[in-house]
């Protein structure tokens, strides 16, 4: 990990800091159980396939299969791992079955997608109090203009639900862009993917990810078509009246090399108006990349790219944004990257816990992740953890000398670097191993230690 502290000198006298790095600590908060049974039956539900979402102190999120029917559930737990609740289990009728995406919270409901069942078995749109008082299936898909199966969660937008579906795996549908009202009422198609031709098409196909809201329109990605059948980056009004898709991923080769990535997953986050997001392929090693898309400036750019070495592969699920720090999962870690994409971190992974493999779609609060793992936990059949990043400090002793400083500090695996201002730019002191003498040839330097 790195930082840092950083101090001024050449002052009289003893200075220590302390540099702070960071360690990390995992903690299972929730085993599901095993199912019994066809379809398989429990108490709790197992194989969650979406992230959380966090109110207060309780985490909300829903499985795949499992509850007392077998075909899924709504469940919450305290952030400290008490007080599990199913709140809901589905049945496979009109309340609709295996639900995949994470919830929306708004007015003490829960509104949801659930990715089967219905009256037409093509998935529902749900809602449900926070006290599982009061479920109600707001509408169910029919594999006509307004999509199939629902994967993706919702976003509010004006006091409407907005989000996608991507079709189904027979082709006769490749995904929706709807909207309706938080009642039900009100349906509409924004927009309707069309039918690729070997892939390819203008507007992409199976968008994935929850749409996100910027300057009053929506935005999205889609994990295949476009151009050049590799997804695209799209924008719509919420009123249905305009549709664009302003760029489309690149080829990539034999070995799914490109410039940029390609097949981006889990959706997009913003900061102004540059949007971020994760591409699944692609990029200069194949692995996936980490882009950002200025929309002021129509700029494309791909700030990392996996390598398959200690960042592991495939970027998978949403990314989100801390200051300038984009965290995200692949099946085996937690990263940050920033959003220039100059320093990449290795946040946790499985090298320091054999029982992981996040979903994607992290909830950060008081520096620890929380997320859902599908098929890992004390059975096997998913959990519900955390990940506290726990600050620790090494110092750094700084003593005059004659015509020098000296600097100490205890942990090898940390340089020395120096720069002329606070602001930087910081570079490694040549050579510089603990005690380090920094012979005084300026009116102030500036010193941080950052790990090798």
């Amino acid at each position: 990990m790195r930082l840092i502290a950083i101090v001024a000198l050449f002052a009289l006298g003893l200075l220590r800091l302390s540099a702070q790095t960071t360690t990390t600590s995992f903690l299972d908060l929730y085993a599901f159980t095993l199912t019994s049974g066809q379809p398989g039956t429990n108490d709790d539900g197992a194989y969650p396939a979406a992230g959380l979402i966090l109110s207060g102190n309780t985490l909300f999120g829903t499985t795949t299969v499992g509850g007392s029917a077998g075909y899924g559930t709504i469940f919450q737990v305290n952030t400290d791992g008490s007080d599990f609740n199913t709140l809901y289990t589905f049945t496979n009728g009109v309340d609709g079955s295996t639900p995949m995406a994470p919830l929306l919270f708004a007015d003490g409901v829960l509104y949801g997608t659930a990715s089967a069942g219905g009256e037409s078995d093509y998935g529902t749109v749900f809602a449900i109090s926070v006290e599982a008082t009061n479920f109600s299936a707001l509408y169910a898909f029919t594999n006509g203009a307004d999509g199939a199966r629902p994967e993706s969660g919702l976003l509010l937008a004006g006091g409407a639900l907005c989000g996608t579906t991507t079709g189904t795996m027979s082709g006769s549908s490749y995904g929706s862009l709807f909207m309706l009202n938080t009642n039900g009422a009100g349906f509409s198609v924004l927009h309707r993917f069309s039918a690729p031709v070997s892939g390819i098409n203008n507007d992409g196909f199976s968008p994935s990810g929850t749409l996100i809201l910027q300057g009053g329109l929506l935005y999205g990605v889609t994990t295949d078509g476009g151009r050049h059948g590799t997804g695209t980056l799209f924008e719509a009004a919420t009123n249905g009246s305009s549709f664009d898709t302003f760029y489309s991923f690149s080829a990539v080769s034999l070995s799914l090399t490109n410039a940029g990535g390609a097949n981006p997953q889990g959706g997009l986050v913003s900061s102004g108006n540059v949007l971020y997001g994760a591409a699944y392929f692609g990029g200069a090693n194949g692995y996936g990349t980490i882009f950002s898309y200025d929309t002021a400036h129509t700029a494309f750019s791909p700030i990392y790219a996996f390598s398959g070495g200690e960042d592991y592969i495939h970027p998978q699920g949403p990314l989100i944004l801390s200051s300038n720090l984009l965290y995200g999962t692949t099946a085996d870690t937690i990263f940050s990257v920033t959003t220039n994409g100059t320093e990449f971190t290795d946040v946790f992974s499985t090298n320091n816990a054999d029982d992981f493999g996040p979903n994607g779609g992290l909830v950060f609060a008081g520096q620890t992740f929380y997320d859902t793992t599908q098929d890992s936990g004390t059975n096997e059949v998913g959990m519900v953890f955390a990940v506290s990043m726990v600050p620790s400090a090494i110092p750094l002793t700084i003593q005059q000398a004659p015509d020098a400083v000296i600097l100490t500090w205890s942990n090898p695996a940390f340089l020395l670097q120096s720069a002329p201002a606070l602001t930087g730019p910081f570079t490694n002191v040549t050579g510089a191993n603990s005690p380090y003498t920094y012979p005084a040839t300026g009116s102030q330097a500036f010193f941080r230690l950052l790990a090798n």
